[in-house]
């Protein structure tokens, strides 16, 4: 039985498409930003150079690379061009120095569609082209008209044999569209709330350096003229409460605020064959992934988070971009979901998940290491406060109890189950974090053994995943060695006709 090729499309004949004209306006805010940041080291001088400022040669040569930065990141936006030629998009961009990229649309994971406040006032949109590559996006085309945002992607939906699923613009809905999650006001300031990063510490710390410096002048005769009062006992430990409390509210604030700003108006929908979230306030963010690309799903259950009834849901699928923040490593990120509603969404993305999950526990001398961890850190930050301070510093030797509580309780709730088609791994108590992966996504397994853990027999298991990794809880050493043979699923071998010698 025969099958009659495909034509595809001669390169010479498919044209070239251009961004909108209006696409280096769009692109003149981001980048901007953008170059900021970059150049942002370059004014610390004037903090120690003090009221004499930097020399006007060093403002000319800083006024000069920004500029030139800008006008090459909107000059290659105004020469991009794209199309797509058989099974691949190419992506051209510059004159005098010309790029080109060739993106396997087999090779696509996903496709994103972003409306920034600027392009939304344009009538523009972004997409990005998601690989497995684990970096940022392949393809980023900025300054495309809805048309042809919604033609590229059915373009490239067609090549890999996806069908045309309904591209739609962050924020419209289709009536046959199924919802399964929403996140509302409430909910998000609480997600924020309890989500406080170095980042958030970082500009409330800035933000209340900025205020004192401005209202040194009024505090300072306002604080002369009730220092009695100021002065009296028990108010120095009044005064510190309130700051303390003043502090934590300010974290509180800018972190939910940070989090709305995020996740406004975030709606997580089934369309079938994909799963589309689309949320934002200012810049609409839409993020489309195909059910049969995950590889991996994460349920994050901070004690905080636990404590109020909700957690979040991290779906992951090849094409995982690497980073510190759980939004930039996940394609598709639920903020909020409450705890009782967890195992229905949690099946949504894993239709394999077994209705009672009995744990295998971690090994019982991974409780004596995790101990003597607890011992070794408390010691090192208890012994150098007490030859400091002494008795206050002494007060530090009450961590080490709580360290052997906490080991304790992290121990008791890890575990791992393997199925035929999932692994499901649960580590922590006060940051509980399950995943589950795919076995057939594993791309390999190691067993590894630290000096400690030979001592005590043990050893720890590795499954690492395209662009990402999860850790088995601590296994005896036997049983980690004969899970490297068992974890990675058994792909259907391929029959080959065989093949004839000559003669």
């Amino acid at each position: 039985m025969s099958s009659e090729p495909v034509a595809l499309a001669v390169p010479e004949e498919v044209p070239w498409k251009r961004l909108s004209a209006k696409a280096p306006l769009a692109a003149l805010v981001p980048l901007s930003a953008t170059i900021g940041r970059m150049l942002l080291g370059a004014l610390l001088p004037t903090y120690f150079a003090g009221e004499r400022g930097l020399p006007v040669v060093l403002w000319g040569i800083v006024l000069s690379i920004a500029i030139l930065l800008l006008a090459a990141g909107l000059y290659e936006v105004a020469t991009l061009s794209y199309r797509v030629v058989g099974a691949q998009l190419e992506i051209r961009s510059g004159i005098f120095t010309r790029t080109s990229r060739f993106i396997e649309a087999a090779r696509v994971q996903n496709t994103e569609v972003l409306q920034p406040f600027v392009s939304k006032l344009l009538g523009l949109v972004e997409v990005k082209v998601e690989t497995a590559s684990g970096g940022k996006a392949d393809g980023h085309l900025r300054g495309l008209t809805p048309e042809e945002a919604q033609a590229l992607i059915h373009a490239l939906q067609a090549v890999k044999g996806e069908g045309t699923a309904a591209v739609l613009l962050p924020g419209e809905a289709a009536p046959e569209e199924r919802v399964l999650s929403e996140a509302h006001l409430g909910g998000l300031l609480l997600y924020g709330a309890t989500a406080l990063g170095l980042g958030v510490i970082a500009v409330v710390m800035g933000a209340l350096h900025e205020i004192t410096e401005t209202f040194h002048k009024l505090l300072l005769p306002w604080m002369e003229a009730h220092w009695d009062a100021l002065a009296a006992p028990g108010m120095g430990w009044l005064a510190a409460t309130v700051a303390a409390l003043a502090g934590v509210f300010g974290l509180w604030l800018v972190s939910g605020v940070r989090a709305v700003l995020q996740f406004h108006g975030f709606r997580l929908v089934d369309t079938g064959t994909h799963l589309r979230a689309v949320g934002g306030l200012i810049t609409r963010r839409q993020v489309t992934v195909r059910r049969a690309r995950i590889q991996q799903v994460v349920l994050d259950e901070p004690f905080l988070r636990r404590t109020l009834g909700f957690g979040s849901v991290e779906v992951e699928t090849a094409g995982v971009r690497t980073g510190k923040e759980s939004a930039d490593r996940a394609e598709l990120l639920v903020p909020v979901v409450p705890t009782a509603r967890m195992p229905e969404l949690l099946r949504e993305f894993v239709p394999e998940l077994p209705d009672a999950m009995p744990f295998q526990r971690a090994h019982p001398k991974a409780l004596l290491r995790a101990r003597i961890r607890a011992v070794g850190l408390s010691v090192l930050v208890a012994a150098p406060a007490t030859w400091f301070w002494g008795a206050w510093g002494a007060v530090a030797w009450l961590l080490l109890p709580a360290q052997l509580l906490g080991a304790w309780f992290d121990w008791r709730f890890q575990g791992w189950l393997v199925t035929e088609a999932l692994v499901v791994v649960r580590q922590g108590f006060w940051r509980r974090r399950t995943t589950v992966v795919q076995r057939s996504r594993i791309q390999s397994v190691r067993a590894r053994q630290g000096p400690l853990e030979r001592g005590y027999g043990i050893g720890h298991v590795r499954i690492d995943v395209a662009g990402s990794h999860v850790i088995l809880p601590s296994v005896g050493w036997e049983e980690a060695q004969s899970l490297i043979d068992v974890l990675p699923a058994r792909r259907p071998a391929r029959r080959s006709s065989p093949v004839r010698l000559p003669g």
